[in-house]
C-alpha cells in the first residue's frame, strides 16, 4: 500500500502567518530581530509573535517602551548598522510619531551615502476600524505611497501575510507592512514549503467581464461578498487584490480593465489623495477615458459607536451600488446615494 502524498498546504490563522515567517527567518538570519510594545512576553497585541520570545530570548525579541520615533529610530540606526530589524507600531495611527527617522533617514540613506549604507527595516503597524474610536483606527497606508525609498505592502490572507513578510524581510530597503484588525483571526491555507509572495504583484482573486475591482486588505473581503451579490443581478466582477501598494501593479489592473471597460477602486482610508486615486489616474494615463468611480471612508473620523463606525467604513452594500451604477442599472434607486456614503 503506497503512502499518501505529504500535504502541500496546511491551515492556519493569520497570525499564526506571521509568527511562522518570522520564525523561519529567524532561524535562518540571526541579524534579525524584533522590536516594538508588547512583542516578547505578551506575543503581541494580536498573538502574531506567539512563541518566538521562548524561541528566541529577550535579545531578539525587544519589548519596548511606548516610544514609537524612538522604537523607529533604533531600528533604522540598526538597520543601517547591518541588522534586519522588524520594528511593531500597534496602531497605524500612531507611526505618524515615527515618520521623520523612517522617511528622512531610512526611506533616504541610501541616497544621502551614495549607496554605502542600506536600512533592510520591517516597520510592521496594524489600521482599520474594529471599535477602537479615532485614534486607534485610521487607514493612512496611502500618505506612505508618495516616499521615495519605500516600499508598502498590505496582505488580505494568511498565504499573502506568509509570503509577503518572508519578503519585506529580505529587502534591501525600508517596507511598511500593513496588517488589518480584523484579518489576524482569519484562516486560510499557506504552503508548508516557504513560498515568497513577490512585492509589487497584484493578484486577480475573482475573474469577471463587467467590473473590475481593486481593493486590498481587509476591503478584499468586502469586495469578494459584493462581487457575489453582484453576480444575482448577472453583473461580472473582476476582482482585484493589489497586495503591494508601493510599487503599485497598474499594469495588472489595466490587463483586467482593458476587458471589462469599468473600474471600481475600494480602500478603508480616505478616497482623496487615496489608493484608488493613483490606480485610477494610472489606468487613465494608460488606457485613456474608462468609466471609474472609487469607494473608501466618509470624510469624518471614524467613531467608536458601532453603527457610527458601519456607516463611515464601505460595505457590500455600498460596493453593489457603485457596481451597478458604473453598468448602467437604473434599477438601483438609491445607487448613487450609497456610492457616495450618503447617510440620508
Amino acid at each position: 500500500m503506497s503512502a499518501e502524498p505529504a500535504p502541500t498546504l496546511k491551515r492556519m490563522f493569520y497570525r499564526e502567518a506571521i509568527a511562522r515567517a518570522l520564525s523561519e527567518k529567524m532561524s535562518q538570519d540571526r541579524r534579525v530581530f524584533i522590536l516594538g510594545q508588547d512583542v516578547g512576553r505578551f506575543g503581541g497585541s494580536y498573538r502574531e509573535f506567539d512563541g518566538l520570545f521562548a524561541a528566541f530570548g529577550p535579545e531578539r525579541v525587544r519589548d519596548t517602551p511606548v516610544a514609537e520615533a524612538a522604537m523607529i529610530g533604533v531600528a533604522v540606526g540598526a538597520a543601517a548598522a547591518g541588522y534586519r530589524p522588524l520594528v511593531s507600531i500597534t496602531y497605524m495611527d500612531f507611526l505618524m510619531l515615527g515618520f521623520d527617522p523612517l522617511i528622512n533617514y531610512g526611506a533616504k540613506v541610501r541616497y544621502k551615502t551614495g549607496g554605502r549604507l542600506t536600512a533592510p527595516v520591517v516597520v510592521k503597524t496594524t489600521a482599520g476600524a474594529k471599535g477602537q474610536g479615532v485614534a486607534h483606527s485610521q487607514c493612512i497606508e496611502a500618505w506612505l505611497m508618495s516616499v521615495p525609498g519605500l516600499k508598502v505592502v498590505a496582505p488580505s490572507t494568511p498565504r499573502d501575510a506568509y509570503g509577503l513578510m518572508l519578503s519585506a524581510l529580505e529587502e534591501d530597503g525600508p517596507v511598511v507592512f500593513v496588517d488589518h484588525k480584523r484579518l489576524f483571526p482569519i484562516p486560510g491555507d499557506v504552503p508548508v514549503a516557504p513560498e515568497r509572495t513577490p512585492i509589487g504583484v497584484a493578484e486577480v482573486l475573482r475573474p469577471g467581464t463587467d467590473v473590475t475591482i481593486t481593493t486590498h486588505s481587509y476591503m478584499t473581503r468586502v469586495a469578494m461578498e459584493a462581487a457575489g451579490r453582484l453576480e444575482k443581478h448577472n453583473i461580472s466582477c473582476e476582482v482585484i487584490d493589489l497586495r503591494s501598494l508601493a510599487p503599485l501593479d497598474v499594469d495588472a489592473v489595466c490587463r483586467s480593465v482593458r476587458r471589462t471597460g469599468r473600474l471600481l477602486t475600494l480602500e478603508e482610508g480616505q478616497v482623496i489623495c487615496g489608493v484608488g486615486a493613483e490606480v485610477a489616474f494610472g489606468v487613465q494615463q494608460r488606457l485613456g477615458a474608462v468609466r471609474v468611480d472609487r469607494i473608501g471612508a466618509l470624510p469624518a473620523p471614524v467613531s467608536s459607536n458601532p453603527v457610527l463606525e458601519a456607516a463611515c467604513v464601505p460595505d457590500a452594500e455600498r460596493v453593489v451600488a457603485a457596481a451597478r451604477k458604473l453598468v448602467g442599472d437604473e434599477s438601483c434607486a438609491s445607487a448613487e446615494a450609497l456610492a457616495q456614503g450618503s447617510l440620508a
